[in-house]
C-alpha cells in the first residue's frame, strides 16, 4: 500500500489570494473601531469586527491577535477587509510598522484606479494622517493576511 502525501504550495497560494486583490496601508492613531466607525461614515461602508477572521500570530511563546473587519458590498464580489497591524509590540506585517492598519479589497470589479479614488477619499477621513497603496508583491509576510 502506498501512501500519497500531498504538499501545499505555500507560493501558489499566495498567488492566488493576492490576484485580485488590491491593499491600501493607512497610519493612525485611533482604535480600530473608531476608524471603522469614521470610514463607515465617510466613505458609505459598512465595516463590521468579524471574530472568526482574527488572525493569531505566535511569537516568543505568546499569542497575539489581530482584529479583522469585514465589509461586503452588495452590488458586486467584493469584499474588504480591514486588518489592526499591531498588537501591543508585534506587528501582523513587520516589514510595515509605521503602517497601524491594512485595509484590503479582494474581488474582480476594482481597478487600480477605482483604488486610487478611495485612497484619496480616506485622505478626508478624520483620525487618518497617511494613506498609501501598497503592492501586494513587496510585502514579504504576506502569508500572514491570509486566514
Amino acid at each position: 500500500m502506498t501512501i500519497l502525501k500531498l504538499k501545499l504550495d505555500q507560493d501558489q497560494l499566495v498567488e492566488d489570494f493576492f490576484e485580485s486583490a488590491h491593499l491600501i496601508g493607512i497610519a493612525s492613531t485611533a482604535r480600530d473601531y473608531q476608524l471603522c466607525w469614521q470610514i463607515n461614515k465617510n466613505l458609505h461602508t459598512n465595516f463590521r469586527v468579524n471574530n472568526s477572521l482574527e488572525v493569531t500570530l505566535s511569537k516568543k511563546n505568546r499569542s497575539y491577535h489581530f482584529p479583522v473587519f469585514e465589509y461586503h458590498e452588495a452590488t458586486n464580489a467584493v469584499v474588504h477587509y480591514c486588518y489592526n497591524n499591531h498588537c501591543q509590540a508585534e506587528f501582523l506585517l513587520p516589514e510595515l510598522k509605521q503602517i497601524q492598519y491594512l485595509w484590503m479589497i479582494k474581488g474582480d470589479y476594482y481597478q487600480v484606479e477605482d483604488v486610487k479614488k478611495i485612497v484619496e477619499e480616506l485622505r478626508h477621513v478624520p483620525q487618518v494622517q497617511l494613506v498609501s497603496l501598497l503592492d501586494t508583491r513587496e510585502i514579504k509576510n504576506r502569508m500572514n493576511l491570509i486566514f
